[in-house]
């Protein structure tokens, strides 16, 4: 009996002991979010100020370079229009971040409550309690770094939304739209890369369907800022396809891609004679590699006949660029050994 007591006493000993050493060792609060409760919780936030004109050249300057009431005025200027748009809060308040810690290390939580005071006195308030949930979010993902370096996708995505949605609530949506937009659309060029070769003309249109639906009224604009990384992205997608047709139909293949994705003629002509250039080029260094190959195989290796043979080949396919390609070889690095990607390079 005794001796089952003893046995209590020391595991309840060993459990107070560790539940203290969690207590002790568990990250608390940094200085900064203490700032941020302190403030929040008075409730009282910088009383507005008539605000100096608006700098002429400030977009030629960096934020930080002006005082605090001019970098208000500024912010004026740049997000006054949008801002009861969440995203366009978060896009001023990082760039606030960014560089008030640098400037004021020890008390920089202070001088953004002044900023946004000075700025935007009836929505301060609501502007100090997004700066701390994204405080917070980004220590979140610093302490999480690792961790999610080795999760799958989905994994990942579910832990970084849970932690939005907690600290942001249904703003989180608006925060990061495009974020979602562009994840249906990694999906979907995902599904197309992973499917069998054939039927392109499907893949693009799903593609295009994917694209139409998921920006609306911006695809427009989209295409017109964004048409160039988009048509590469399902390009890369379907290098299966593209690598089982002859020349002729992968230049027809390529141009329909192109067409699609609202490029103009005159655009398209330039596209195809870059085609035409880029196939020259890889086929001449496809038939130099195999000549390469072919003197280098030789027992003995290469004789000094054999380099000048190489020479005046890689001058005659290469002209200006031979004798930085026979510089690279001789650190090791050989373009033939590059795996080309259709439409792209």
């Amino acid at each position: 009996m005794f001796q089952n007591k003893k046995i209590l006493y020391s595991a309840l000993i060993v459990l107070t002991i560790l539940f203290v050493t969690i207590l002790v060792l568990r990250p608390g609060k940094d200085k900064n979010q203490k700032d941020f409760e302190a403030i929040l919780s008075e409730g009282k936030m910088t009383e507005a100020r008539d605000l100096p004109p608006l700098p002429e050249d400030y977009a030629d300057h960096k934020l930080m370079e002006y005082s605090i009431e001019e970098i208000a005025r500024i912010l004026q200027e740049k997000y006054g229009k949008n801002i009861d748009n969440p995203a366009a809060q978060i896009a001023m308040i990082e760039e606030l971040m960014k560089d008030l810690p640098k400037l004021y290390p020890n008390d920089w939580v202070k001088v953004l409550n002044q900023i946004l005071g000075y700025a935007f006195p009836n929505k301060a308030l609501e502007l100090m309690r997004m700066s701390e949930s994204l405080y917070n979010y980004n220590r979140f993902r610093e302490a999480n770094m690792s961790k999610v370096g080795l999760m799958s996708d989905d994994a990942r995505r579910e832990m970084m939304w849970k932690e939005r949605y907690r600290l942001f609530g249904e703003k989180a949506d608006q925060i990061w739209a495009m974020e979602k937009k562009m994840t249906v659309i990694g999906d979907t060029l995902k599904r197309i890369q992973e499917s069998p070769a054939g039927n392109l003309d499907a893949k693009l249109n799903q593609y295009a369907k994917t694209l139409k639906e998921q920006f609306g009224k911006e695809y427009p604009r989209l295409m017109e800022n964004k048409r160039q990384q988009l048509t590469e992205g399902f390009m890369v997608s379907v290098q299966k396809d593209l690598k089982v047709m002859s020349y002729g139909e992968r230049k027809s293949a390529l141009r329909e891609i192109r067409q699609t994705m609202g490029m103009d003629q005159a655009a398209l002509n330039r596209w195809d004679a870059l085609e035409e250039e880029r196939e020259k080029t890889w086929q001449n260094q496809q038939k130099y590699a195999e000549k390469r190959n072919q003197l280098s195989s030789k027992k003995g290796g290469m004789t000094a006949e054999d380099e000048k043979q190489l020479d005046a080949m890689r001058k005659q396919l290469f002209g200006e660029e031979a004798e930085i390609i026979k510089n690279e070889e001789a650190s090791g690095y050989f373009r033939a050994s590059e795996e080309r990607t259709y439409g792209v390079n």
